[in-house]
């Protein structure tokens, strides 16, 4: 039975630099540590504007005529129930 030494000559067939879509590969299938919290740094007017957004997504919303319809008494064979 043949032997083979793995460890030689491992990387001669290896490319010499990382191309572009190395780097795309990489970027794309890294190991992300889930417990790590994603920090941004804002400049002033970029936290304005976020606020802004976040202000308008979450606002509260109503509409006082379909709320009335939608909880007004109904009446079934003239008695209310």
């Amino acid at each position: 039975m043949k032997e083979y030494n793995l460890n030689e000559n491992a990387g001669s067939n290896l490319p010499a630099e990382v191309g572009v879509w190395g780097k795309v590969k990489n970027f794309l299938f890294q190991e992300i540590d889930l417990n790590k919290p994603i920090v941004l740094e804002l400049t002033p007017k970029e936290e304005k504007v976020l606020s802004e957004v976040h202000d308008f997504l979450f606002q509260d919303i109503k509409f006082p005529e379909l709320s009335d319809f939608l909880f007004q008494e109904i009446t079934i064979f003239g008695r209310n129930k």
